[in-house]
């Protein structure tokens, strides 16, 4: 399924938000434009199931929630987005949050620009995000942008087995081997 851009005016995010629960296909909201979801693939279902559920079992008996593709992230720009997964504080919108820490895309031909170069724009703004990660479902391959005490983002590319992926925020990490071939 191919994306779309919709341009559709919302009076204000309520609007959207009903307008989502309504509809049976879910939209980005992008600078004013709706964007449609496309369909994804086995292999990109499997990554993203496989890293909420190390990242559910490594955080379990925190304050932390993690939730999957169907829960939003708000932008300070107003920005609405669908993680793929996402590691948030408790927040008291029941529809999306404004406080991720860790946001994860799974990457495909359709979505690499977007997700890496549109989306990343618009989730530096996001204040409480310390990490966002973009991980290729066809091939072992992870980026992982990391923000440092300054507000500055860096790139580690990580693509073997044993390579961890290091959260220190949150005092957790896995291997590579955990969300590519799980045991």
């Amino acid at each position: 399924m191919k994306r779309e851009v919709i341009q559709k005016t919302f009076a204000n995010e309520q609007e959207y938000i009903l307008f989502e629960e309504k509809s049976e296909q879910k939209h980005e909201l992008y600078n004013g434009n709706l964007i449609t979801m496309s369909g994804v693939s086995t292999d990109h279902n499997e990554i993203t199931l496989n890293i909420a559920m190390v990242l559910r079992q490594l955080l379990k008996g925190t304050n932390y929630r993690v939730f999957i593709e169907s829960v939003k992230v708000k932008t300070p720009l107003g920005n609405f987005f669908y993680p793929d997964v996402m590691v948030c504080h408790p927040n008291p919108d029941k529809y999306f949050s404004t406080e991720p820490i860790l946001i994860v895309e799974v990457l495909s031909e359709s979505t690499r620009k977007y997700d890496v170069v549109d989306k990343f724009i618009q989730y530096q703004k996001i204040e409480s995000l310390h990490y966002y990660l973009c991980v290729e479902p066809e091939k072992q391959s992870v980026l992982l942008y990391t923000k440092d005490t300054d507000g500055e983002w860096h790139l580690d590319t990580l693509i073997n087995n044993q390579d961890t992926i290091n959260f220190s925020n949150l005092n957790i990490g896995f291997s590579l081997q955990q969300i590519y071939k799980p045991e």
